[in-house]
């Protein structure tokens, strides 16, 4: 086969023809025929060998017969090759077709991943050829593949050919009744036929790029596939089209049936989106973070000789060192009376208390030992409800806030943004710098918003110790100054939206939840859709987990919000003089 160049620039090489023996093809009659073979054709054929394949087809008995090439074989046998290649349909090289002057389709899109899955597998579906007057060789259908395959640097392409009568009104007509004849694969059904084609001895690499994705997303399905319970997950939202990145979420969890029947269940609700699917994983991945952590927490502290218990354990005396008056953390490090009890508020860790204050010559509050009266069991069990509904708001809230920031720091990676989009965060900058608003002056340079500006920017840890040389690290193109100044911003919004946002009860702090909750319209204006959480804080509403919410639609392509009634928040620092002038102790 023949070396080209695509359009690139870029070599690329052709897949080799099969071959077949000389000698079986002309073992039987009609193959090698007593015709005359020009002496250009021997001699090339005697130097190089045969270039171009033999259209050989099995007849009854699985005899090979040659239908064209007659010629090539002549010279083939009289130059003594021992094999020919050979094409089981017919194929015309390249460079002798002319495509049609006047497509129907104005974008062909010859995107990489169809270009490279011509190059490893070659043109499957022949175009549709039409001989006009002059011997040119017109593609009346297929000019897509014609296009792809030549970038793809193949030489040859399977053909028929079109009714020679056929009129250019008829050309025209083929062109739409042939594009609406062709469907797509669903996403179940080409994650099927490339877990079938794994099965049937198909290389990793052969599959992804036959179907254009990458290997890794090939390797996921195929786990999936091959697994009986992750199979099962699959099959029970059978309706959702499961992404790759979904797929492998789920693959995260093949041993935790809970974490599996959770998103499951997300995927499988009536008109469920890859954002519920996003929120579903988000919190089952947070859970599990949470319990590791928590884990390795218990395992210090046990290592270290400290007494760990379950909050059951411990009598109505017991309090948080965190609320004892006079003594801090430090100094109780060596009170007898120090046990360590599982934080349901952060979720994460343990956190010391004190057995029995009284007893240890600590001074706690009065309203820590309830002030002497019995609860009720009603007030009991209200109080465990209470806590219960805290500790599932503050994961459901750090679930959120992950998807945020990783939507954010999205917005400013992405290279290329639509221009209404740059104009809203132009509009946003200038809104927050001019009007004051944003918490600019009391936050922007504090140490936790620093720490959310360095991951938004991408830097790693070394270079997001140093905030005066975070602009030597991005980026010096300036179209993407607006994201990297909407970034700053960002990250003070974020240092500030702390987890009262989403309280209702008695934390309730509406300083921090009303500007939150204009952050969170600004960022579903630019198409960040919503968690549940975030948009009881943008409703004023109380959370609850279990009332199923409306996800703003996102049209796609430019990102922007289908709620324009909401406009862009530009307003979002107007009511943020009822803030305190400093919110550390309540961000906390």
């Amino acid at each position: 086969m023949l070396n080209v160049k695509n359009r690139a620039g870029s070599e690329a090489t052709s897949a080799p023809w099969s071959t077949l023996a000389v000698a079986e093809l002309a073992a039987h009659p009609g193959n090698l025929r007593d015709i005359e073979t020009p002496a250009d054709l021997l001699a090339d054929v005697t130097e190089n060998g045969v270039k171009e394949p033999l259209y050989v087809v099995r007849t009854h008995g699985d005899v090979p017969q040659i239908v064209d090439g007659f010629q090539r074989f002549a010279a083939a046998v009289a130059a003594g090759l021992e094999a020919v290649p050979v094409t089981p349909r017919p194929v015309i090289r390249i460079d002798a077709l002319t495509p049609h002057p006047a497509n129907a389709r104005e974008d062909l899109d010859i995107n990489a991943a169809f270009v490279e899955s011509l190059r490893a597998e070659g043109c499957r579906i022949p175009v549709k050829i039409q001989r006009l007057d002059g011997g040119v060789l017109q593609v009346n259908d297929g000019n897509r593949r014609f296009h792809g395959s030549k970038d793809a640097g193949l030489t040859h392409l399977p053909y028929e050919w079109d009714d020679d009568d056929r009129d250019a009104a008829g050309q025209f007509l083929d062109m739409i009744t042939t594009a609406q004849h062709r469907k797509s694969l669903t996403p179940s059904e080409m994650n099927q036929a490339m877990f079938s084609a794994a099965e049937a001895g198909a290389q990793v690499g052969r599959i992804a790029r036959a179907a254009g994705v990458r290997q890794k997303d090939v390797k996921t399905v195929v786990k999936v596939r091959s697994d009986e319970k992750l199979r099962a997950a699959v099959a029970g939202a059978s309706s959702y089209a499961w992404t790759f990145e979904h797929m492998a979420a789920l693959a995260e969890f093949a041993d935790d049936a809970g974490a599996l029947e959770a998103i499951t269940e997300a995927a499988a609700e009536e008109d469920a989106d890859a954002s519920d699917v996003d929120w579903a994983i988000a919190i089952e991945r947070t859970k599990r973070d949470k319990r590791t952590k928590a884990e390795a927490h218990r395992a210090e502290l046990e290592a270290a000789g400290q007494k760990v218990r379950d909050a059951e354990e411990l009598s109505e005396r017991a309090v948080a060192v965190w609320r004892l008056r006079g003594i801090s953390a430090e100094e109780h490090a060596d009170c007898k009376g120090q046990v360590w009890v599982f934080d349901e508020r952060q979720g994460d860790r343990y956190e010391p208390y004190c057995s029995a204050p009284g007893l240890y010559g600590h001074e706690a509050p009065v309203s820590a030992s309830g002030g002497g009266t019995t609860k009720t069991a009603a007030e009991v069990e209200a109080e465990r409800a209470a806590r219960a509904a805290v500790k599932k708001g503050n994961l459901d809230w750090d679930a959120a806030e992950v998807l945020r920031r990783k939507w954010i720091t999205d917005l400013i990676k992405r290279r290329n943004l639509p221009k209404n989009i740059t104009n809203d965060l132009i509009g946003h900058v200038n809104n927050a710098l001019l009007n004051g608003s944003w918490g600019i002056c009391d936050d922007l340079n504090k140490e936790p918003t620093t720490e959310i500006l360095a991951a938004f920017l991408g830097l790693n840890s070394e270079q997001g110790k140093n905030r005066g040389g975070f602009a030597g690290h991005v980026a010096k193109d300036p179209r993407r100054a607006p994201q990297l100044q909407f970034a700053a911003l960002a990250a003070v919004r974020e240092k500030c939206a702390s987890r009262t946002a989403w309280r209702t009860d008695s934390q309730r702090s509406d300083w921090i939840r009303k500007p939150t909750g204009r952050w969170f319209m600004v960022l579903e204006a630019l198409g960040y859709p919503l968690t549940p959480i975030e948009q009881s804080v943008v409703d004023d509403e109380p959370y609850d987990p279990a009332k199923k919410k409306p996800r703003a639609a996102i049209t796609s392509g430019d990102g922007q919000g289908a709620e324009q009634g909401r406009g862009t928040a530009e307003g979002i620092g107007e009511q943020e003089a009822e803030e305190p002038a400093n919110d550390d102790e309540a961000a906390a």
